[in-house]
């Protein structure tokens, strides 16, 4: 054989060779694979990676919560009271918002100013006062709004300054410069106001000393309809007598209006006719004890006093009386404030404010009030759908009742009790429809702070009680667990074996 046929048969020999080793070596990797995807594990996953169907046991915070419904509204309603006589000129609309050194509402087209206090005011503020809270008040509301032009202290006294800031203040508005401010001139509320209601109408009068048919002045006293023309009083003894002794029906020359009546007695004019004649012992001695009071009171000059007895409450000439607000105020009638001058008598409703801050009222059942504990944090699902933070501000120590109607609309006495929580937000919201809307509040139940965890779905129930999970790589041990919280769709476990970053099967993994 030649070399160049031996050389020839030499490189067939090598191909052959390299083919057969190339051969050789994919079989090796189709029996890998075939071995490899035959035991159903996961691919290979790089580090720190969850393989496909696997959960990654975690260290995480659960919280259980409990889901109630509540209300949205304003906090810190506030009734507002005029004390000036006068037209109403002006009043805000509802849904205005009204800060400290603004105008409340207008009489006689003088302004009625909103100050920053809690205490409400109750005398005309001037250099005479003596100190108090309302005087400290006012000094810091001159100095926060930049009426002070001499250097007020804040603190409880009146001083020469406090007249320099009332005197730059009203200059400030287009006001004579007294130095003083007259009851009802300003009004003392916490903070900014929202106008929720106004009950006044431009045009119609204030309170004031109220109208002339309900003014305290014994010289406008009734004079018909009443009693004979010229009584002023009815006296202790006749009246005693009137109490006790039975009389017979007597024709008047007037109609007497009535609106209240002490026990005891049936009608207010001189001239008595008594559905019985043998009254209690202690419907006599309140009658002569509020006789006495009023007899005193006349002697006195006071402005209290009216042309009749106390139980009378009879109509003016004019065929007016005085309105159920006034006669709710005080067990007497007509205007016996001592107001210290310079503004008005009797206090009218003019509107109703709250403030600007939005809290969630939660009428929780009270099989749940341990949920509930002022300074506790919450969260609240808003109309818009987001969620917004939230602290309990209080929780009632009385438990309301309510009670169902069944189908016929009778009451079934199923009563539900629940314990008034309010819960204050941590952030401002605003916007429209808020007032009243529906939210939902959730309380924590209960909670376990950086415990290992995985989902719910890794959970594997073995015998019993017992639950388990399942490596995910080979050789797919079950490993035993003990479980917690189940809180979020997580559950906190522990047991042999369990650490962070364990790889177990999920069944939604």
């Amino acid at each position: 054989m030649s070399i160049s046929s031996l050389t020839a048969a030499l490189g067939r020999h090598r191909r052959r060779l390299a083919a057969g080793v190339a051969l050789l070596a994919a079989a090796v990797v189709v029996v890998v694979l075939v071995l490899g995807g035959g035991n159903g594990s996961a691919p290979a996953t790089t580090a720190g990676s969850t393989a496909a169907g696997a959960a990654t046991v975690q260290r995480r915070d659960l919280v259980e919560t409990d889901t109630e419904s509540g209300t949205l509204g304003y906090a810190g309603a506030q009734t507002v009271y005029n004390r000036l006589s006068g037209t109403v000129t002006w009043v805000p609309a509802v849904g205005r918002v009204i800060k400290p050194g603004e105008p409340l509402y207008d009489i006689d087209g003088e302004p009625v100013l909103l100050l920053n206090g809690s205490t409400p005011a109750y005398r005309e503020l001037d250099s005479s006062d003596g100190p108090g809270n309302d005087i400290e008040q006012l000094n810091r509301n001159l100095v926060e709004l930049g009426y002070n032009p001499d250097g007020i202290v804040v603190d409880d006294d009146w001083q020469a300054a406090t007249t320099a800031g009332v005197e730059a203040l009203q200059e400030a508005f287009g006001e004579q410069q007294t130095g003083s401010l007259p009851l009802g001139q300003v009004v003392f509320l916490p903070g900014a106001q929202l106008i929720s209601t106004v009950d006044a109408t431009v045009g119609s009068t204030g309170s004031g000393g109220g109208s002339p048919a309900a003014a305290d002045d014994d010289s406008d006293a009734d004079t018909s309809g009443t009693s004979d023309p010229g009584t002023k009083f009815v006296s202790l003894e006749s009246a005693t007598t009137a109490a006790t002794t039975s009389t017979t029906p007597t024709t008047t020359t007037g109609t007497t209006t009535t609106t209240t009546k002490p026990s005891g007695s049936s009608s207010s004019s001189k001239h008595h006719r008594h559905k019985s004649a043998t009254p209690s012992l202690s419907a006599l001695t309140a009658l002569i004890a509020k006789l006495e009071a009023k007899i005193a009171k006349l002697e006195q000059g006071s402005p209290g006093g009216h042309a009749s007895s106390p139980s009378d409450h009879s109509s003016s000439p004019s065929g007016s009386s005085s309105s159920p607000k006034d006669s709710d105020k005080s067990g007497d009638s007509g205007n016996d404030d001592d107001n210290g001058g310079g503004g008005g008598g009797s206090a009218t409703e003019i509107m109703q404010t709250t403030s600007t801050r939005l809290v969630v009222t939660v009428d929780l059942p009270a099989t749940q009030q341990s949920e509930a504990k002022a300074g506790e944090k919450v969260s609240v699902e808003m109309p818009a759908g987001n969620t917004v933070e939230g602290r309990i501000t209080s929780v009632s120590s009385v438990a309301q009742s309510s009670s169902s109607d069944d189908d016929s609309g009778n009451n079934s006495g199923n009563s539900s009790p629940t314990i008034p929580v309010t819960v204050a937000l941590d952030r401002h919201v605003s916007g429209a429809g808020l007032d009243q809307a529906a939210v939902s509040v959730n309380f924590v139940e209960a909670e376990a702070r950086h415990v290992l965890s995985v989902p719910v779905t890794a959970l594997l129930a073995t015998s019993g009680d017992s639950y388990a999970v399942q490596e995910a790589t080979y050789p797919h041990k079950l490993i035993p667990v003990t479980t917690g919280l189940f809180a979020a769709g997580y559950v906190q476990i522990s047991g042999a074996g369990i650490y962070p970053g364990l790889q177990v099967t999920d069944s939604q993994g």
